[in-house]
């Protein structure tokens, strides 16, 4: 929950901090403001430019300043611009001339004072530009900003701009002062017609800039604030969603062990959502893992059964043999513990191989194989007289798989046939290609599978089929169950059915396996 706030609030942070920069926004409303005062001062200078002529009606006119005043003091009363200005008119030997802030007799129509320091007596206002200026610092907003100075007396060479408009040039200059804000200015030249009489120095007040530029800023951290309490809001409800089910599973998850019981993971797949989809996930888990403890369970309480026959036996038999005095009978009564013995092997066997298939199959690579030489190699390892073999026509083969377990499951079919037909030679087999699949027959000639016990017969331990051949005991009653279980793990399934004649007598059993067929 801490990382899903801290993410969210760090890019709002982000968001709102590059927001509050407005570099850019600053730049354009100084350009905007340089523009506007650049064509007043151009008004001021041709308007001072043509004065100076029709004051002076000599051959060398000159700019007088006396006269020029009252003129200059309706243009700047006239001038409707958005920030306060000052003139100072410069004459061609870099003199001042003329300066609107020290205008006199005209009452308090024209402010002297261009630049007044800040209000201290708003704590407020002045914590919050000490804060904004900290933006401006941080990101270097004004980088190579030059910061103003006046003197008592003023000359043009003081000011670049001047000295520009003094040549015929046109220049503007931002300069800084510092915590009062920026003084823009702008230098025109002032002529009569193509010569330079003089040059007028506009300066204005850049502060109503910084106040926009705030108001901008207070606006956005307004905005940024109400977004952060939203979305503050927001990942505290969607971590309570989310946080909460996964503790919750992770707390139930963590009685499914012994000394709890039997604990069913909580069903949130009505979420439709990724913690819908774990808690399904961590439900069929569960559930499979109850089923496996339950299986398990199952399957030692089976082998404890079939391990007490053959050990009752053969304690019943050692006894007996312990008090037998006959040589004879005391050799049957030996043969049948050795009996029990092989029979107790056989079945210790057949619990290790069960117990480890599914642990085997999945630390095994499949391959391709080659299911008609497979099963021809099956069928040539065997005691004469061996099975036939009878292959569909000239299509190969080939499934995917564990070629040394889907061997074990044709040889326990085989073997399971031969020890119910009254001859080894009643034991057939036809392998044929079905569509996508491969399909193995079985068949023999015994007394077949009874009715309704198709699918008992893979179960552990199930011996209940007639037999015929009078091999039965020499089954652990696992190799069918082991069998299914190799299928099933390749995809495949298997089946026992009866063959039957005309007059629906049975002829025997068919057991069958399908394959899914792969490509080479």
């Amino acid at each position: 929950m801490r990382r899903l706030l801290a993410v969210n609030l760090l890019a709002l942070v982000i968001l709102a901090a590059s927001l509050l920069y407005l570099g850019g926004y600053k730049r354009e409303l100084i350009e905007t403001e340089l523009r506007l005062v650049e064509a007043k001062g151009r008004t001021i200078a041709v308007a001072l430019g043509h004065e100076s002529i029709r004051l002076l009606a000599e051959s060398e006119p000159v700019l007088d300043a006396r006269s020029a005043e009252p003129l200059l003091r309706r243009l700047i009363e006239e001038s409707g611009l958005s920030v306060r200005i000052r003139v100072r008119v410069f004459g061609p030997d870099g003199a001042l001339r003329l300066d609107s802030r020290r205008f006199s007799g005209f009452g308090d129509a024209v402010e002297s004072e261009p630049l007044p320091p800040a209000d201290g007596s708003n704590m407020f206002h002045a914590a919050l530009r000490w804060i904004l200026g900290l933006f401006d610092l941080a990101f270097r907003e004004l980088e190579t900003i030059e910061p103003y100075r006046e003197r008592a007396e003023q000359k043009a060479s003081d000011y670049r701009e001047v000295e520009g408009a003094l040549r015929g040039e046109t220049g503007q200059v931002v300069r800084s002062l510092g915590a009062r804000g920026l003084v823009l200015s702008v230098a025109l030249p002032i002529r009569d017609f193509k010569r330079v009489l003089g040059a007028a120095l506009v300066s204005a007040d850049g502060r109503p800039i910084d106040e926009a530029v705030s108001e901008m800023r207070l606006n956005i951290l307004a905005a940024a604030g109400v977004a952060l309490v939203a979305s503050l809001l927001l990942t505290i409800y969607m971590a309570r969603g989310i946080v909460r089910p996964l503790r919750d599973l992770s707390a139930t998850a963590e009685r499914v062990r012994p000394g709890y019981g039997r604990v069913d993971i909580q069903d949130l797949s009505g979420r439709n959502d990724e913690i819908g989809d774990l808690s399904a996930a961590l439900r069929r888990m569960t559930h499979a893992l109850w089923e496996g403890m339950e299986e398990t369970e199952k399957f030692a309480a089976d082998v404890s059964h079939e391990l007490r026959t053959p050990l009752a036996s053969t304690y019943s038999a050692a006894e007996t043999a312990i008090r037998e005095d006959d040589p004879a009978k005391r050799r049957k009564l030996m043969q049948i513990v050795q009996d029990d013995v092989r029979r107790l092997n056989r079945l210790i066997d057949s619990v290790a191989d069960f117990s480890s298939l599914g642990v085997q199959f999945s630390r095994a690579e499949t391959r391709p194989v080659d299911i008609r030489q497979m099963v021809a190699a099956c069928v040539d390892a065997e005691q004469p007289p061996r099975p036939v073999l009878a292959v569909g026509p000239g299509e190969r083969f080939i499934a995917r798989g564990l070629e040394e377990q889907l061997a074990r499951v044709v040889r326990n079919l085989i073997d399971n046939a031969r020890s119910y037909s009254p001859a080894a030679e009643g034991v057939r087999l036809s392998l044929a290609r079905q569509e996508e699949e491969i399909v193995l027959q079985v068949d023999d000639d015994g007394p077949g599978v009874q009715t309704g016990k198709e699918e008992t017969i893979f179960e552990r331990f199930y011996t209940d089929r007639p037999e015929a051949g009078g091999q039965g005991d020499r089954h652990s009653g696992l190799g069918l169950s082991i069998s299914r279980d190799i299928v099933r793990l390749h995809g495949g399934t298997i089946g026992a059915s009866n063959r039957r004649g005309a007059d629906g007598s049975v002829l025997g059993a068919r057991l069958e396996l399908r394959l899914p067929a792969a490509e080479a």
